[in-house]
């Protein structure tokens, strides 16, 4: 191809190793071979120029190289020793690539020459100590050793930098220490053996003497990463940094690193002509624009790519160095240059540019060999057989396929090779695959979409993420599934739409939590018309109980007040105010007529049904039941409650339809949590409640009508369900604005002096009663009750009672009377006598309300507070329409203004008789 030749190491049928040592037993080692041959598979990055620079002779700082294992650390310091120990060398070749890159400057930088260098790859572990290393290379080293090693009792831990500064001038000295951190984190460091904090110490004393005396040390070391504490005792001393990242610039960054790889594999790769290369590949480049649809004003940035890429295409070193080397445990360029050099070798004279689909899934010496082994990835070897099983079920499933498929090999080679690819990026686009089998001809584009139609129909392992194509593990079982789930006439008793139901109500309400406190129903296709007939008899409103009713409508509404009125007002005939609906969200179809979910709704069926068969089929149930459930939960978006109710007119109602963040399970608390904090209007509960104990309704009425829309227009105060209505009436009641009766057998009421929160503590036990029980409680109007939230107790009744407020006659009985303690904590008379009344002399003489004779039962109870007559009342059976008569009521003791404020509540219509006893005037 042009001439083009792999350098030497990489023409044999095993490929030599491209890791760098400094040195080794074999004297093969970076540093140990001429610097001139070493140099000439070394290209001039930015980082190494820099690096160049840093260990001058004018310059006075450490040189800290920064990287993870494969980046070319090890490349960069045995660069670095030849510079130093062969200047002259190493001025020709900055020279010669001054020219060749034109920037004279690379030709000026000032060399070091005339030090001691000792270069060391610390991860081999040769040296316990890095003075053992001083000591061992250098040329006073044994000198040095002797003397602190003698000196007795005052021999410190480390060799001082008295000592270390000794060494210097006698013999100026450049360290390199390749690997350092690698070294430094094996150290043992406990109270006997303090070996990393001996190495912590000494560094510090090299960084420091590197900065002070750059004449007498150069210090440069290389660490994977800046986290290791020897690290930071250099970073002190602000070190050059060299971090692979080419002064921070992408451009440059992927020029540097791309120019870098083509010279290290190739011997002439500069010597061929720009123009020779563009002819070569101007079929592939032309076809690369017009599918992928590369903008006029990218297309000459994007020619040059190619042109210097060249022989492999851009888009596969992106590939490999972006997405696939990235996604493993691959040694970055080290293992690229491993990868590159194999795919050159098996194809390089078969295509005129180098793509994805050159990568031959059946031959290891394409480069699958070599990338699979960097990938050291056991899914990624997987997926491979996957893929050469899926190419011979495409060469038995089409007996043309040499003339229907041409590029069957490229095609898959490709698209494994863009699967493997990390997270939303796996996979390809048709019009990618496209242009990479491309080659010096066009492919025709009907003729390439039959192709790849025809492989991905007969293969089991390739499916569509989207808009693209990605290779997957599912075999034959999802291929299966898949054909069943498409065939209409398998699910014609609409199973599918029951599962797909199944799954709604599971979506929003499968959860433990929700299933506690909530009903989900998923209302059929068929809503509007017919919503409860295909329905379990459960699902029926007739059958809801206590949980709150969340309707899942399956389509958008195009006008939500209208037609949710006129459902209501069709299809539900009571607790019309309590039903929370599930809007989908805009833009959404049918969820029953969507063929997607429908199909998903199909496979899972089938997969679950065929679970017993393998389990293949137990990971294709989860999956499709997964991509069901996540799209399901992504499907609804909105709520709609009743706002104002028009029984006359449905299409004027009105709903609250609010927005909801979260998704699935977590819907229903969020509805709550905005009906409760938004919509929920605690001054307009108030008002109703505190109207119910004015008129002594009871709790279960209460309750009823909460649950229907208010009549007349009214806003409609939001059902947050029994419990949570019971405790807001109980919060009124320990905040002193009603009171409660418990079946006229203990009396709920704040006590004078006591805090909210002190009376919510004591009365929120008592209020556990529902069902039928809650019509015996009643709200009333606060009052001052003795003993709140207990039964009142007895105390002796008089015989008989004078100068009452109504009627002034004597309130005793008229004969004589045998009393018992009544259960409701006054008295009964027994024989014919009812329970005893507050109201003391009701005469058992005389017509009631004008009507003949009838037997009376006079009635009375000792002093109490209003709240407890009334309950008195109730218990006795007065009601609003009970007659009664010689109606008296004692008040032993009042100020005026208590009883002109008494005066001004007694019912117009009646009157009343007056008289009272004040004391004399003196």
């Amino acid at each position: 191809m042009l001439g083009l030749n792999l350098r030497e190491e990489f023409r044999g049928k095993r490929l030599k190793g491209t890791a760098i040592e400094l040195s080794n037993e074999t004297r093969t080692g970076a540093t140990q071979i001429a610097a001139k041959d070493f140099l000439e598979i070394t290209y001039p990055t930015h980082d190494l120029l820099k690096g160049i620079e840093a260990v001058g002779p004018d310059q006075g700082r450490p040189v800290v190289v920064i990287g993870e294992r494969g980046l070319g650390k090890s490349h960069l310091m045995a660069t670095l020793y030849h510079a130093v120990t062969d200047s002259a060398s190493t001025r020709a070749w900055l020279k010669s690539w001054a020219t060749t890159l034109g920037e004279p400057k690379v030709g000026e930088i000032p060399l070091r020459s005339g030090m001691q260098v000792i270069g060391e790859s610390l991860h081999r572990q040769r040296y316990k100590f890095l003075w053992d290393l001083l000591f061992e290379q250098h040329p006073h080293g044994p000198y040095i050793r002797g003397k602190w090693e003698g000196m007795g009792a005052a021999k410190t831990d480390i060799p001082s930098d008295q000592l270390i500064l000794e060494l210097l001038r006698h013999t100026p000295t450049a360290l390199l220490l390749d690997e350092f951190q690698t070294w430094y984190d094996g150290l043992t460091n406990t109270k006997q053996y303090p070996w990393k904090n001996w190495a912590f110490n000494f560094i510090q004393i090299l960084s420091e003497i590197a900065k002070e005396h750059p004449d007498l040390l150069v210090l440069v070391v290389s660490v994977r990463n800046g986290d290791t504490d020897a690290y930071q005792q250099i970073h002190r001393v602000n070190p050059v940094q060299i971090d692979f990242k080419a002064g921070g610039s992408p451009e440059r960054i992927q020029q540097d690193r791309r120019r870098m790889l083509l010279h290290r594999l190739f011997e002439n790769r500069l010597q061929l002509s720009d123009g020779n290369i563009e002819v070569l590949i101007s079929r592939h480049v032309a076809e690369y624009f017009r599918l992928l649809d590369v903008p006029s004003s990218e297309q000459e940035r994007k020619r040059r790519d190619f042109k210097e890429t060249w022989p492999f295409a851009p888009h596969l070193l992106q590939l490999l160095e972006d997405q696939v080397l990235v996604a493993t445990d691959a040694q970055e360029t080290r293992d690229l240059i491993r990868i590159l050099a194999n795919l050159f070798k098996n194809r390089g004279d078969h295509a005129p540019i180098l793509t994805a689909a050159d990568f031959r899934l059946d031959d290891d010496a394409s480069g699958i060999g070599a990338l699979l082994d960097s990938v050291a990835n056991q899914h990624h070897r997987t997926l491979r057989e996957k893929a050469l099983r899926n190419i011979t079920s495409v060469t038995e499933a089409v007996p043309t396929h040499s003339s229907v498929v041409p590029h069957l090999q490229e095609i898959i080679g490709a698209l494994w090779l863009r699967s493997i690819a990390v997270g939303n990026l796996a996979g390809a686009e048709p019009a990618m695959l496209h242009a990479e089998v491309t080659r010096d001809k066009a492919v025709d584009d009907n003729a390439f979409q039959v192709e790849l139609a025809t492989i991905v129909e007969n293969s089991f392992n390739i499916h569509q993420d989207g808009a693209r194509l990605v290779f997957r593990e599912e075999e034959n079982p999802q291929a299966k599934v898949m054909a069943f789930a498409r065939n209409d006439k398998l699910f014609a008793d609409g199973s599918d739409l029951a599962q797909l139901a199944k799954e709604v109500r599971y979506v929003i309400g499968g959860s433990e939590d929700v299933a506690g406190k909530f009903r989900v129903i998923a209302l059929p296709r068929q809503w509007s018309s017919d919503p409860w007939s295909t329905l379990d008899e459960s699902e029926r409103p007739e059958r809801w109980d206590d949980l709150l009713p969340i309707v899942v409508l399956p389509e958008e509404l195009d006008k939500p007040n209208e037609r949710l009125g006129r459902w209501l007002k069709d299809h539900l005939q009571k607790r019309r105010n309590t039903v929370r609906f599930l809007l989908p969200r805009s833009g959404s179809i049918n969820v029953f007529m969507d063929r997607d979910l429908i199909i998903l709704a199909r496979a899972e069926m089938k997969a679950q049904e065929w679970s017993g068969q393998g389990p293949e089929y137990g990971k294709l149930h989860k999956k499709y039941q997964g991509e069901l459930r996540d799209n399901l939960k992504k499907r609804f978006d909105r709520f709609a409650v009743l706002a104002r109710w028009n029984f006359a007119d449905p299409a004027q109602c009105e709903f609250h339809i609010e927005s909801l963040r979260e998704q699935g399970a977590k819907i229903p608390e969020a509805i709550e949590a905005a009906l409760t904090n938004d919509l929920f209007v605690p001054e307009d509960f108030e008002a109703l409640a505190l109207e119910a104990a004015d008129g002594n309704s009871a709790l279960g009425k209460v309750l009823r009508e909460l649950q229907e829309p208010r009549p007349t227009g009214q806003d409609c105060i939001p059902w947050l369900g029994e419990t949570a209505m019971k405790e807001r009436i109980l919060r009124l009641c320990a905040r002193g604005k009603l009171a409660i009766n418990l079946r006229g057998m203990e009396y709920l009421q704040a006590q004078a002096g006591e805090d909210e929160d002190t009376a919510w503590r004591r009365l929120r036990p008592k209020l556990s009663y529902t069902g039928r029980q809650l019509d015996e409680i009643f709200l009333l109007e606060p009052g001052a009750v003795p003993s709140t939230g207990g039964s009142t107790p007895p105390t002796a009744v008089p015989k008989d009672s004078d100068g009452g407020l109504f009627g002034g006659g004597v309130m005793g009985p008229t004969h004589p009377v045998t009393s018992e303690q009544s259960p409701l904590g006054g008295y009964t008379e027994t024989g014919e006598v009812t329970p005893a009344s507050i109201f003391g002399n009701a005469t058992s003489n005389g017509p009631a309300s004008g009507g003949a004779d009838k037997p009376r039962v006079k009635l009375q109870n000792p002093p109490t507070s209003p709240l407890n007559l009334i309950g008195k009342l109730e218990g006795w059976g007065v009601g609003p329409a009970t007659p009664v008569t010689e109606v008296a009521i004692k008040i032993s003791s009042a100020t005026g203004a208590q009883i002109k404020e008494l005066l001004k509540k007694l019912p117009d219509g009646m009157t009343f008789e007056l008289s009272l006893e004040k004391d004399a005037e003196q």
